[in-house]
């Protein structure tokens, strides 16, 4: 896996640290795509960036009040909540990516873990914007457990060496 981060990045980058804005900008794709879907569509009127939150507030609201959401609400309603979870979840790898750096990881095992944890952020993405039916949902949730593990594999060997 190296070997394709070196092919992107070349031999003297540092593909861990590189990550950590590919990273917010993986949150950040679906949002745009969501501001495109209700601004195209009319969802609401279009898109309100004078207050972005209250758009979302609003079919939120639609949704807690028994309505039913069309399926392109729905969609900008998950694309938006992929977007909250990636920039949750990017200081968790921030911390990792920095730790194990702390504690001299080797490249080669810092690469494999960037690739499984950007892979599967990708993969995550795309099932959260784009899965309708529950029964496919847990996809979803088995693509983000496997991008918790380089992280949780980083503490984990942190703790073991500052032992």
């Amino acid at each position: 896996m190296s070997s394709i981060a070196n092919a992107i990045f070349g031999e003297n980058v540092n593909f861990s640290f590189a990550s950590l804005p590919l990273t917010l900008l993986l949150p950040a794709l679906s949002h745009w795509y969501t501001i495109y879907l209700a601004s195209a569509n009319k969802v609401q009127g279009g898109w309100t960036n004078q207050n972005p939150r209250a758009f979302v507030a609003r079919l939120n609201a639609k949704a807690a009040s028994g309505k039913k959401l069309s399926d392109l609400e729905d969609t900008i309603l998950r694309g938006q909540a992929a977007q909250q979870n990636g920039f949750e979840w990017w200081g968790v790898w921030a911390v990792a990516v920095v730790i194990g750096y702390l504690i001299k990881e080797p490249k080669a095992s810092m690469d494999r873990y960037t690739m499984i944890h950007v892979a599967s952020r990708i993969v995550y993405n795309i099932l959260y914007v784009s899965t309708r039916r529950r029964k496919y949902s847990y996809f979803r949730t088995a693509a983000f457990q496997l991008g918790v593990y380089p992280a949780i594999a980083i503490f984990c060997r942190a703790a073991k060496v500052l032992a």
